[in-house]
């Protein structure tokens, strides 16, 4: 017959505490040199994203806080505007009766003059008038009575 040995997969003797104890180094090893440096970094990496986030926040809030002013100032201004305007229209509206009352004074000054001169031209085509009647009253006179009045 024969004997037939069979190996187990682990056997437990002095090579498995080594690989226990090698494992065990080589994991102090690894969180020394790599793990705890990429925690470190990661955590600063965090710490760098919040405090961006929250330089974004900051800068949100100031551009808000930017566009309440610019909209006060805009109404501010517009308000200014709007006054100006106002004012602009009084003084066109008192220049404009300035300039009114001034052409009515120059047409009654002129309707006026117009008046005396008209008057004057009928005092001098009146008397013109009254000779010429005269002389043409007596011509008339003179043919219907066939004599001469002088």
């Amino acid at each position: 017959m024969e004997i037939i040995s069979a190996t187990a997969l682990i056997s437990i003797n002095e090579t498995f505490f080594i690989q226990l104890i090698s494992f065990l180094v080589f994991l102090y090893i690894m969180n020394r040199v790599m793990i705890r440096p990429l925690v470190n970094t990661m955590a600063e990496r965090n710490e760098y994203f919040d405090g961006i986030n929250s330089d974004v926040v900051s800068a949100q809030s100031d551009l808000e806080n930017l566009h309440k002013d610019l909209d006060f100032q805009r109404s501010q201004v517009l308000k200014e505007a709007h006054g100006e305007v106002g004012k602009l229209d009084e003084e066109a509206e008192h220049y404009a009766a300035e300039i009114i009352a001034s052409a009515r004074s120059e047409i009654t000054k002129l309707s006026i003059e117009t008046e005396a001169r008209v008057d004057k031209q009928l005092k001098d085509i009146r008397s013109q008038l009254e000779g010429e009647v005269e002389a043409l009253t007596t011509l008339i006179m003179e043919k219907v009575l066939h004599r001469r009045l002088q």
